[in-house]
């Protein structure tokens, strides 16, 4: 059987993961949870991040995780790669061919030494 803290933590993660900050503290208030430490602003910093990487800016959102979480790119090189790479993409999408090749070039080529990237950038 499942414990119903462990069911309760696992929907609050997912409640904050998906940056749901009004749900997260309803739920939080409604099951008798005590709230995480920086909870609303560590919802508010995750969404600013992915609404940066929705609205196709890759290098802020690269930018703004690397000021409040110094290690998570260099520990997770695919999560790395799938913002530069989302980059890469919205300069060709706004025709800026020679910055797109300087970009690959410069940030994508130390990618393709490792067989699970290359895939993906062919």
């Amino acid at each position: 059987t499942v414990n119903d803290n462990d069911v309760r933590n696992i929907v609050l993660s997912y409640l904050m993961h998906n940056c749901f900050k009004e749900t997260a503290e309803s739920f939080i208030s409604c099951t008798g949870m005590k709230q995480p430490a920086n909870c609303p602003v560590d919802i508010d910093r995750r969404k600013t991040i992915y609404n940066f990487a929705l609205d196709g800016n890759a290098l802020k959102a690269i930018e703004l995780t690397n000021q409040l979480a110094p290690d998570l790119l260099q520990n997770n090189k695919d999560l790395l790669f799938d913002l530069l790479s989302l980059h890469y993409v919205e300069l060709v999408r706004m025709r800026k061919c020679t910055d797109a090749l300087e970009f690959a070039q410069n940030e994508l080529t130390p990618f393709g030494k490792q067989d699970k990237y290359v895939e993906k950038l062919e």
